[in-house]
């Protein structure tokens, strides 16, 4: 039988036409910058000894304002986090106070007793307990993602832990810490020249010299022993570049031209919380920046998270900066 020469042109053109009215794939969304600057990592980490130093068990050790003393060893206990103000909150869950070993390390231990959180993570007291449940059913179900890099280990653990919590233990912490007061934590600093940083202890120590500030956020510890021995009334310093305050207004209170959603509409007036919407009025701004490189990138997907889609989708890493360094100034 022959084959009319036609044929194969014709095979040819229906795919052509075909390939020409399929819509073309869409263009994944580029993610936004993630800044070193933004995820100081311990140093003793990168390169651990292959056995840990005992710390010392003997030695107490104070810090300002509080008559209790704990070692060093009880300081770095992860299953029985000190508690250096225990007048100031009421009793603790278990799992606030010690956990659960082996893999459920105490909330306490990094967000403090009394939920004030420090620069590495986050300030829970304040919020309500429905959105602090829901957080951390979240992360266990994988819809808050770890920010930063493999080596940020305060974004990590936390998304082990949670992976490990039980229904009881979300909601007793929740309960717990939606029951506190946050306090002011940090002084917002503009400056072109800051006194020279390094990372220590998951923040930045300051230390001799100074250094350019360029166009990041540096949260630092004035007394990095004070960080150290987890004081929760330690203030810190950030350090932000000239004019951010300002700028940082005029996105949060008017949108400046569109450029995002005015934050009072979700967020309250006062921008301490509406409902079970969470407050951002002087919360950590390192903290804040992490959040919102990770709903421009993807890393928050429950339903209540992809509401910050239009808040973040015009926003460039300067933008949030200016944005952060508003919010971390107002008194929570």
């Amino acid at each position: 039988m022959k084959h009319s020469p036609w044929i194969p042109l014709l095979a040819a053109l229906t795919v052509i036409t075909a390939a020409a009215q399929s819509p073309a794939p869409t263009a994944p969304k580029p993610a936004a910058d993630v800044p070193a600057w933004l995820f100081p990592i311990d140093p003793g980490s990168i390169h651990p000894p292959p056995t840990p130093p005992k710390l010392d068990d003997k030695e107490p050790i104070s810090i300002p304002d509080s008559t209790e003393k704990f070692t060093a060893a009880r300081i770095g206990d992860t299953f029985n986090a000190p508690d250096w103000f225990p007048a100031e909150h009421g009793p603790m869950p278990d799992v606030v106070a010690k956990g659960r070993s082996p893999k459920v390390i105490a909330c306490a231990f990094c967000h403090t007793p009394t939920g004030q959180g420090r620069p590495e993570n986050a300030a829970l007291a304040g919020q309500s307990e429905n959105y602090l449940r829901a957080q951390l059913e979240d992360f266990r179900a994988g819809k808050r993602q770890p920010v930063g890099p493999e080596a940020y280990k305060p974004s990590r653990s936390m998304h082990a832990l949670a992976a490990a919590l039980t229904d009881a233990e979300i909601a007793e912490s929740a309960k717990y810490f939606a029951t506190q007061k946050l306090a002011r934590r940090v002084w917002i600093i503009e400056s072109l020249r800051i006194p020279r940083a390094e990372p220590k202890d998951w923040v930045y120590e300051q230390v001799d010299g100074t250094e350019d500030l360029e166009d990041r956020l540096l949260a630092v510890a004035p007394d990095i022993e004070r960080h150290e021995h987890r004081d929760p009334k330690m203030q810190y310093n950030v350090y932000v570049p000239p004019g951010s305050i300002n700028r940082g207004k005029r996105l949060v209170t008017t949108g400046d031209g569109n450029k995002t959603v005015v934050c009072a509409s979700c967020h309250g007036g006062n921008l301490k919380g509406l409902n079970d919407v969470p407050p951002i009025a002087g919360r950590f701004p390192s903290y804040l920046l992490r959040q919102l490189l990770s709903f421009k990138n993807g890393g928050r997907t429950s339903e209540a998270a992809k509401q910050m889609q239009p808040v973040v989708e015009k926003l460039e890493l300067n933008d949030m900066v200016d944005v952060v360094a508003y919010l971390g100034g107002l008194y929570p």
